[in-house]
């Protein structure tokens, strides 16, 4: 039997048992909008299925798209979002064409202020989150995080290092990650598929 990490209610030892830390979040502007009508999400791993009423997030970037879905975006449910981000407060702050282009349709600026209980993973473990309709094995070298809600989910080293205030990584951790994500990487290249 294959265990599952599914959304779950932790305590703060239960986390830190288990090897997860806290991180607080970079403070960085995201912009968010309502979805209309369900949608899915292809992300890196997974297919994220959004619902009507749940809250689409984009990195806006300097660059002008020509469609919100060449923007990086995910989404996260309507409760959540309002626990965890709160309005761009920035003094003088004054949006780059990428931003107008999202807010002349439908997004509004944001940053997310909720910390998140994180930990860099060694081996694969396979994960629920509330977006996704089947799980997922999230391979080693990835971030496993706890959301506000003990609702997990993955991210890659770099979004990881962009969105939440982590130690930098030394030369001997790049070396063991490289080593780790490289042996990940042939066994999954060796097994039949």
């Amino acid at each position: 039997m294959i265990n599952i990490l599914r959304q779950r209610n932790w305590t703060e030892s239960e986390l830190i048992t288990a090897g997860f830390k806290l991180y607080y979040p970079t403070k960085r502007l995201v912009m968010a909008r309502v979805l209309p009508d369900a949608k899915s999400i292809e992300i890196t791993l997974e297919t994220l299925a959004a619902q009507r009423g749940d809250i689409m997030c984009y990195t806006p970037g300097n660059v002008v798209h020509d469609s919100l879905d060449k923007y990086e975006h995910w989404p996260v449910r309507r409760d959540l979002f309002r626990q965890t981000y709160r309005q761009w407060d920035e003094p003088g702050w004054k949006a780059n064409p990428a931003e107008n282009y999202l807010m002349e349709h439908g997004c509004r600026p944001f940053y997310k202020a909720a910390g998140v209980w994180a930990k860099r993973l060694r081996k694969s473990v396979y994960v629920q989150s509330l977006e996704s309709p089947e799980p997922i094995s999230v391979p080693p070298g990835r971030w496993l995080c706890i959301g506000t809600e003990g609702e997990p989910y993955n991210m890659n080293d770099e979004n990881f290092r962009t969105r939440y205030i982590a130690p930098a990584e030394t030369f001997s951790e790049r070396i063991v990650w490289t080593l780790i994500s490289g042996l990940a990487n042939l066994r999954n290249s060796e097994s039949p598929h």
